[in-house]
């Protein structure tokens, strides 16, 4: 939504508006995301025909009387997200044409989801007209819908981002390998670069290694990645011919996607054209199942999709997020009497700087070492224990992780039973801890300075004043007769001191 406030001229904003079939849906997320007086505004002014008059709008809004100031704020908001014709001025406060037509369609209408959901007879309809012209032994090979739950969504969009992590730190022998519009995505972000101690005669040739920028990639949400990884794609679209519709395009079908229902299977034929096009660019990103049926494609949304412009409902999304995945993926793991592959991660950080890691994922192991000691690490089957030391922490921040990035991986990743109560999952001495040695990093600042020794006697003195009055003054000792002095101004100062002793010799 602040993509949408921030990066969208106005007129944009009304277009996605008075888009016949979704605008409504658009409506209605804007509206979600605004405060409650502001929303008490709009649907009042949608009963009284989409305008009122600004003098009598006080008595709407008594709790603004002491506080002129943010009435004038939420006007402003309402008039940057195209919601009302003029922020200031006019004896009315009107809703514009597009939005107004889009709020009476979306309190209209009874659909919950813009997209009408398969259901049992339909999938059974696609598969009877995708066996039609087949000939017999095709005929005898079962087509059936993939039955995706969603718990298996979930481990989708996992496995997907696992695969983009594994290529950024370099995993060998990796069974899932990125789709090489990711790797260029890698590449366009900034997040992956060529070696530059390559010293190969092509360039080209270069492996890719993992930056600064994606060390803190790695260490996000998930959710975060993916938005992160969007906005490229959006940006990417800027070139193209038809940019302005395609961005809409986009837009249009994110937005639809937070009002889809989870677990819940879609035609592609209820999109347009570069809906479709767009369908399957998203499928990369992991936000959406895409599952091709004869002549037929359909899709699911996962939950990173729906959570990107608005959240799951309380049902829906109790636990939620990648949490639920790790809770879930960790109690099927410790069920089994013996441990499986899985990529859950439940951390548990104890006072004695020990990490107690519950998973059986060589991704996880190389994730805690960018801030644990690895020389640490002890194994049992689906358990690593490393320890967290202070020259592990440093060995973080020089890649340019820092403190409130570890904390928070090891908050998000937390043991279930660790998030059990309302104090935060690590302990207070391991927090504070760490940003201690984040704050020895900034204790002492480094100065290129010259060093001159005086030779003469009243050189000191001279030099020293000079030095002070030109701001190169950084230390002295009168006994050493020695001065050190900013390196910036190295070469005034030899002047000085050049032209100073031609005059003492003079004398």
């Amino acid at each position: 939504m602040d993509y949408l406030q921030s990066h969208l001229p106005r007129s944009s904003l009304l277009d996605l508006y008075q888009e016949e079939s979704r605008g409504k849906y658009v409506c209605r997320a804007v509206l979600q995301q605004l405060p409650e007086t502001s929303q008490q505004i709009i649907i009042r002014l949608s009963c009284c025909g989409g305008s009122f008059s600004r003098q009598a709008l006080s008595i709407w809004v008594c709790a603004h009387k002491t506080n002129p100031t943010k009435l004038q704020h939420d006007m402003e908001e309402l008039y940057n997200w195209a919601i009302v014709d003029d922020a200031t001025g006019g004896n009315e406060l009107k809703l514009t044409t597009e939005f107004f037509a889009a709020l009476k369609g979306s309190l209209q209408c009874l659909d919950g989801s813009p997209w009408t959901a398969l259901t049992d007879s339909l999938m059974q309809f696609i598969i009877n007209e995708t066996q039609k012209g087949m000939t017999d032994t095709n005929k005898r090979k079962d087509i059936e819908f993939p039955s995706m739950t969603p718990e298996d969504l979930e481990k989708y969009t996992q496995d997907q981002w696992d695969a983009v992590l594994h290529y950024l730190v370099g995993t060998p022998n990796m069974n899932i390998q990125p789709n090489p519009a990711i790797t260029h995505f890698l590449l366009q972000t900034n997040l992956m670069q060529p070696d530059p101690e390559y010293n190969g005669n092509d360039p080209d040739d270069a492996p890719l290694v993992i930056t600064q920028k994606g060390y803190d990639f790695m260490l996000q949400d998930n959710t975060q990645q993916v938005w992160h990884f969007v906005m490229q794609y959006l940006k990417s679209m800027e070139t193209h011919s038809k940019a302005k519709e395609l961005q809409k395009e986009a837009l249009l079908v994110l937005i639809c996607l937070s009002f889809s229902r989870f677990g819940e299977c879609y035609s592609a034929s209820s999109l347009s054209k570069d809906g479709r096009v767009i369908m399957k660019d998203l499928a990369l990103f992991g936000l959406l199942y895409v599952k091709k049926i004869g002549k037929t494609s359909i899709f699911y949304p996962t939950r990173i999709a729906m959570q990107l412009v608005g959240n799951l409902d309380n049902e829906s999304s109790s636990g939620g997020g990648m949490w639920s995945l790790s809770s879930k993926a960790l109690e099927s793991a410790l069920a089994l009497p013996r441990p499986h592959d899985s990529s859950h991660l439940a951390i548990i950080c104890q006072t004695n700087f020990q990490l107690c890691a519950y998973t059986t994922s060589e991704l996880h192991v190389s994730m805690l070492g960018l801030f644990c000691d690895v020389q640490t690490i002890r194994r049992l089957p689906n358990v690593v224990f490393m320890t967290i030391t202070r020259d592990s922490v440093k060995a973080a921040f020089s890649l340019g992780i820092q403190a409130k990035q570890i904390l928070r991986f090891l908050e998000k990743h937390a043991h279930p039973k660790m998030r059990l109560g309302t104090t935060s999952p690590i302990p207070p001495n391991i927090i504070d801890q760490i940003f201690l040695w984040d704050e020895e990093r900034h204790r002492l600042g480094w100065d290129e300075v010259f060093i001159h020794q005086c030779m003469l006697h009243g050189e000191f003195d001279a030099v020293k004043n000079f030095s002070i009055n030109v701001d190169a003054h950084v230390w002295s000792s009168e006994s050493r007769n020695q001065l050190y002095l900013k390196y910036e101004h190295a070469e005034r100062i030899v002047k000085f001191v050049q032209t100073w002793r031609a005059k003492a010799a003079a004398h």
